[in-house]
């Protein structure tokens, strides 16, 4: 059943009603491509052809209050949509349909203030709580690319989540090729007069370009319909150059990725990893993330591409809390593991640290990294830490040794029934005459027991860390949380 319209507005530059495509996303129908020069056949978005499992894996639905819409992960953490679809209460599904959506929480979504209904500033983004790394990102094309190649007559695709026929099939990827008209500054037309055009539900969704690379870039953000036929009259797009410049500006988050807010060639460790697939082909299932999606490397449409300035050299680290030979005159010690990390690179590192010759589960890519609330008892500790840079270079710090004052060899905590530690029996209760041994009351699991895991006033991290040389009378010795938590994958 069709999703109505939500709103109706007349706008004051057009002579005709415009119509916004609230519902969500744009239909095609499906091509046979193999390379970017081969035409596009006569298809009709209104009636597009459903998408193989995991194609076009960089276009979302965005739902809540009470829209349908679809958007474009730009970036690991940004999907990119139309600021009519409003900006609260969204989650961002991933996934062909509702029956293999993988949802997204939002950290938040902001619409574009300067929206006043018209076409040419219909843009909104939501920040993911966390990145998506399992598959390639979309970026808007930007730069020098724009001239390359945003022009009347360009092909494109449009893919989204909206009718397919008439008032039915929204909610079901679709997608299919059309063709820029009336390309402006703000905006552009696509399809139209019995060609492929957007129809009712195609809010928000992406109009891709196809590179010489193979890549896809979103140069369109579907705004309105120009009839209340869709396989009548043309459908408008909201130029997407336009708008990554507000998003970045409005979050701090760098979504031009391989240029500078001005155009300037600039890339980074994110100008890279674009999706390059196949229209018409299947990469996988979503039950393991479109394991088979294939994606550009490296992008180097406006100047040198950033794998040029890969380096060899080992990042720097230090562990600078505690220090080395530094010395706790009570247990619990009770501090944050510091540690420094610099690269040649200027990009983050991937730290974990190694206890007692044990690596500890977690990694943190803040520079300082921070593993907080560390717990240790009695006794002396060697911590190293290990990082890896953006490159796979692997560097290590100098041990650091430090000990803790305290009761080593522990103190009675039986049950009562036997002697305490005198030597005539087994203060747990025990009937051999060893010597006495000190009873257990903790766990030398990390997790399982340690200061602060029951009134939470210190996060304990789960591993298995044991330390031979302290009485286990002592429970657990260490529990710490992570601080900083990094978003950017190294490539392998």
């Amino acid at each position: 059943m069709r999703l109505r319209l939500t709103q109706l507005q007349k706008l004051s530059s057009l002579a005709f009603l415009s119509f916004l495509l609230l519902p969500v996303v744009a239909k095609a129908g499906e091509p046979q491509v193999a390379t970017p020069e081969q035409p596009p056949p006569d298809n009709h978005v209104w009636n597009g052809a459903e998408t193989e499992p995991c194609a076009w894996p960089t276009v979302v639905k965005v739902t809540g209050g009470g829209s349908l819409c679809t958007g474009s992960l730009i970036h690991p953490r940004v999907v990119m949509y139309a600021a009519h679809c409003g900006a609260q209460g969204k989650t961002v599904g991933f996934g062909d349909s509702d029956n293999s959506t993988k949802s997204k929480s939002t950290e938040y979504c902001k619409t574009n203030p300067s929206y006043n209904g018209g076409q040419g500033t219909d843009w909104a983004y939501c920040v993911l709580n966390e990145p998506v790394t399992e598959i390639p990102i979309t970026p808007v094309g930007f730069g020098c690319e724009v001239a390359q190649y945003y022009g009347n007559g360009e092909d494109v695709a449009v893919v989204g989540f909206g009718n397919n026929e008439g008032d039915n099939g929204a909610g079901r990827k679709r997608w299919g090729w059309t063709y820029i008209s009336n390309a402006g500054n703000s905006r552009f037309d696509v399809g139209g007069q019995g060609t492929e055009t957007i129809c009712s539900g195609d809010s928000g969704g992406p109009a891709f370009i196809r590179y010489d690379d193979n890549s896809w870039h979103v140069y369109g953000i579907a705004s309105t319909k120009n009839d209340d036929t869709c396989s009548a009259a043309k459908g408008t797009h909201s130029l997407a150059v336009n708008a990554v410049k507000w998003i970045e500006q409005d979050s701090g988050i760098d979504v031009t990725v391989c240029h500078d807010i001005n155009g300037n060639w600039d890339p980074g460790p994110l100008c890279g990893n674009f999706f390059n697939g196949e229209p018409g082909l299947s990469y996988g299932s979503w039950n393991t993330w479109c394991e088979d999606t294939t994606a550009l490397e490296w992008s180097a449409t406006c100047g040198t591409d950033f794998g040029e300035s890969a380096e060899l050299n080992p990042p720097v680290l230090e562990v600078v809390v505690p220090f080395d030979g530094e010395s706790f005159d009570a247990e619990p010690a009770m501090f944050d593991i510091t540690v420094t990390a610099e690269d040649d690179s200027g990009l983050p590192v991937d730290v974990e640290i190694e206890i007692e010759g044990m690596l500890q589960g977690g990694i943190v890519s803040e520079n300082p990294a921070v593993f907080a609330n560390a717990v240790f008892y009695c006794g002396e500790y060697t911590i190293i830490a290990h990082g890896t840079d953006f490159w796979g270079n692997l560097g290590h710090s100098d041990p650091v040794t430090f000990t803790v004052e305290g009761d080593c060899m522990g103190t009675d905590t039986g049950d009562g029934d036997g002697d305490p530690g005198d030597g005539d029996g087994d203060p747990g209760g025990g009937d051999e005459d060893d010597g006495g041994e000190p009873a257990e009351t903790g766990s030398d699991e990390l997790g399982e027991t340690g200061l602060g895991a029951d009134d939470g006033t210190f996060t304990t991290y789960t591993c298995s860390c044991e330390i031979d040389r302290r009485p286990p009378a002592h429970g657990a010795w260490l529990g710490f949380g992570l601080l900083g938590l990094g978003l950017l994958r190294r490539r392998r």
